[in-house]
């Protein structure tokens, strides 16, 4: 039975509270996960181009029988394919993988623009003056004009961002003629983001967490493992995960939890209610700790770290990836802890 949980988008269409991340999948296993959440109940899978894994979430969609209609599928637009020109080409890559020809959502993936690679599986070109990786400006209206005329042509349904503040979408807005439905931004008890929060519901504009357990890339500790967490689990005989998807959902956004293993998939769409004080205690826990920050990149996302840091963030990112392809700089960036 599908869960009956949803919000309402400012283009007219309903998102599934709960969805099926799929970051961090390997594509051995993702279609087998896709085939289960839906046959679970889920009616929503969240993708992206650079997870390397659209292909199989395609197969997983198609295999487990539910029609295309009955499900909500969001991809994300690359950092190479900014420029308006190059849009349209992405998402169609994206659409052939996925073996579908509409998206109900695509999102620019983060508010930084790589210069175009060799292919799509080019994700990380390289600077050859930097080694770092080859960043150029592409002004956020060119990618919108260019992302506006998806859902003018009927390839996408909805468009929004991921991992944008309230001031890049500000600036967004003063040239948009259609208004982001979403921004999916990293969000757990651990990083809260109340002010920007409360500005997005002011816009009418949908936030999706990630990473709502907190991160595991960086070693950091994590909202999941949190005692006070822990133990508003085992006194309502659920997981912690559970209870941190229902926290999330109570706060007013879209949770994409992932998991390949069937019984969590199973688990994460449980639908129950937090107790009022179990829902304040977990509130109470914010630390202002932000884990998925691509420090490596030299570009201030957040408007968090001054110039020294970027640039120490640049150079390790350099040595680490010294001597190897361009396409060993996703694992490297993986291992490097901002």
């Amino acid at each position: 039975m599908s869960s009956r949980r949803t919000l309402r988008l400012n283009s007219g269409y309903s998102i599934p509270a709960v969805g099926l991340g799929t970051w961090q999948s390997s594509p051995n296993e993702v279609a087998k996960a896709v085939e289960y959440a839906l046959g679970c109940g889920y009616r929503h899978i969240d993708a992206a181009a650079c997870y390397g894994n659209e292909t199989e979430v395609g197969h997983g969609i198609r295999a487990s029988g539910v029609a295309r209609s009955e499900i909500f599928v969001t991809s994300k637009l690359w950092n190479t394919h900014h420029k308006a020109q190059d849009v349209e080409e992405a998402l169609d890559e994206t659409l052939k993988n996925l073996g579908m020809d509409y998206l109900d959502l695509f999102l620019i993936h983060w508010p930084v623009s790589f210069k175009k690679g060799s292919g799509f599986k080019d994700l990380w070109p390289i600077n050859p003056q930097t080694g770092g990786v080859h960043v150029i400006d592409v002004p956020i209206a060119e990618t919108w004009r260019g992302m506006e005329a998806l859902v003018k042509k009927g390839k996408v349904r909805s468009i929004g961002v991921s991992n944008f503040t309230r001031e890049r979408i500000e600036t967004l807005l003063k040239t948009a003629e259609i208004k982001p439905a979403v921004n999916q931004i990293e969000a757990h008890p651990y990083l809260q983001q109340p002010a920007l929060l409360d500005w997005l519901k002011s816009q009418d504009i949908v936030a999706q967490a990630y990473s709502h357990t907190g991160n595991n890339i960086y070693g950091k500790p994590k909202a999941v493992d949190d005692a006070i967490v822990v133990e508003i689990a085992k006194d309502l005989a659920r997981q912690p995960t559970q209870v941190l998807i229902q926290w999330t959902i109570q706060r007013g956004l879209v949770v994409l939890p992932k998991s390949v293993t069937p019984s969590r998939i199973k688990a994460n769409l449980e639908e129950f209610e937090l107790p009022r004080e179990a829902f304040k205690k977990i509130t109470n826990l914010d630390r202002h700790t932000r884990y998925n920050f691509p420090l490596r990149l030299g570009v201030n996302i957040f408007g968090e770290h001054d110039e020294e840091t970027l640039k120490r963030g640049v150079q390790d990112l350099i040595e680490a990836t010294r001597s190897k392809s361009v396409n060993d700089l996703y694992e490297a960036h993986k291992k490097i802890r901002p």
